[in-house]
């Protein structure tokens, strides 16, 4: 026996729309939605429904897991090799996933009655597009009517979506737009005009306060989602779909200073390289840092300049020289792959442990592994005049290279840095850490 909720869920599963969005926070019972509303229409011969997330990895820890529990109750069958359940009438729930930017293309001869995007924005605006055109059946239900074509889908504010989703689902339709929208509990109609065949669009918001029986399953969910930094503290626990990055990763009051480097710390120093003296190319930029016993991270000696390689090369053997014994890192993409290949050679820097650092994630979901530290008051800059210019730069940052950030590109890859040796100390594969996001 499954039930949906009496809030969210339930309006959810009642939509009259074509397109409806559930979710927005994460804990309000999403995944489920999708799954059970898939199964609608099972008893129907010729009806097929398809169920998407972005990676494989991703489809089979959520989405087919949980349907082991919930389809075989209703005669369904799970055929591993199509990743497919079968059910007595003929119909089929299929599970797929879109990991490359053309992956839509893989369906072009398929029919499904009802298509479902579990985490809508970690895909792309021309996957979902795409795929209306494999949203057809023509199959009948018992009473003769044709059966009907939905698109469902679930989702948390941000990812490589996030701008798109707001756009089509969360912001007011502009005037132009042939269709309608509903807001939730209709606070918001708009018919632009209504003509027929228009197609509807729905956005139901839920939060965890919606899923009961998470919050007494897992009552410690509410404290990590709030232990989350502010803008997926925001995203994830209220479901805000408007927080701009900038001025909300960091804040300059987050910040403590300190006077002098403590002793007794092991220090990592990251240099995000550039190779230009133009006037508006990157900056090289290196941070030093250190965690301490209490886990407050100290960043000392920032170094922010723009030369040619050469030169560049000249400061990074001057401050290595200047600072026995702690750990170098360079950034392993690109031009810097070339430039770890020649600082490996240089006698300066042998016995120093180089350290290829491969950066794990955007510059976003990186600075966001230690912005939710300075927000803690766990942030200590060792004052010195680049920290100034440094706070200023942290205010400002948003992550989609608008401005300059390698200030704090060099901060996240020194932090990367800790975590992973960090692991390497306790024989375990690090992973960027990240907020738990699954239902």
């Amino acid at each position: 026996m499954w039930k949906p909720n009496p809030g969210p869920q339930t309006r959810f599963m009642q939509s009259p729309a074509y397109e409806v969005l559930y979710g927005g926070a994460a804990g309000g019972g999403k995944s489920e939605a999708l799954l059970v509303e898939a199964l609608r229409h099972v008893a129907v011969p010729g009806y097929h429904a398809i169920l998407f997330r972005r990676t494989f990895p991703e489809l089979e820890r959520s989405l087919i897991q949980r349907s082991q529990a919930l389809y075989p109750g209703l005669g369904g069958v799970y055929r591993s090799q199509q990743r497919r359940w079968a059910f007595p009438s003929g119909a089929t729930i299929t599970f797929g996933h879109l990991e490359g930017e053309n992956d839509q293309y893989k369906y072009q001869s398929a029919e499904f009655a009802f298509l479902g995007f579990d985490e809508l924005t970690s895909f792309t605006e021309a996957q979902y597009l795409y795929l209306f055109s494999r949203a057809r059946t023509t199959a009948r239900q018992e009473s003769g009517k044709p059966l009907p074509v939905r698109i469902r889908a679930a989702t948390n504010p941000g990812g490589v979506g996030h701008a798109w989703v707001k756009a089509r689902f969360i912001d007011p339709l502009p005037p132009f737009q042939i269709g309608y929208f509903i807001r939730e509990n209709d606070v918001e109609r708009r018919v632009a005009p209504r003509i027929a065949g228009a197609l509807s669009r729905q956005f139901i918001p839920a939060t965890i306060a919606d899923n009961p029986v998470l919050m007494e399953v897992d009552s410690g969910y509410r404290e990590r989602l709030m232990a989350l930094p502010l803008i997926e503290r925001e995203r994830l626990l209220n479901g805000n779909w408007s927080i701009a990055p900038t001025g909300n990763v960091f804040k300059p009051e987050w910040f403590q200073l300190a006077q002098g480097d403590p002793t007794g710390l092991r220090w990592a120093r990251y240099w995000d390289l550039a190779t230009s003296v133009r006037t508006h190319a990157d900056y090289t930029a290196s941070a030093r840092v250190a965690l301490d016993a209490d886990g407050v991270l100290y960043i000392s000696a920032l170094e922010r300049f723009k030369a040619e390689w050469p030169e560049t090369r000249r400061r990074i053997l001057a401050v290595a020289a200047a600072e026995p014994g702690v750990q170098v890192g360079v950034e392993k993409t690109g031009f810097q792959l070339a430039a770890i290949q020649e600082l490996r050679t240089l006698p300066e820097l042998v016995g120093t442990s180089l350290l290829e650092v491969m950066p794990k994630g955007d510059k976003l979901a990186r600075a966001l592994s230690w912005s939710a530290r300075a927000e803690a008051g766990k942030v200590r800059l060792v004052a010195g005049p680049w920290v100034g210019d440094f706070i200023q730069e942290c205010v400002g940052f948003s992550g989609d290279g608008s401005t300059h950030d390698d200030q704090v590109d060099a901060v996240s890859g020194a932090v990367q840095m800790l975590a992973a040796r960090a692991a390497i100390a306790l024989g375990t594969h690090w992973q960027e850490p990240g907020p738990r996001t699954e239902d």
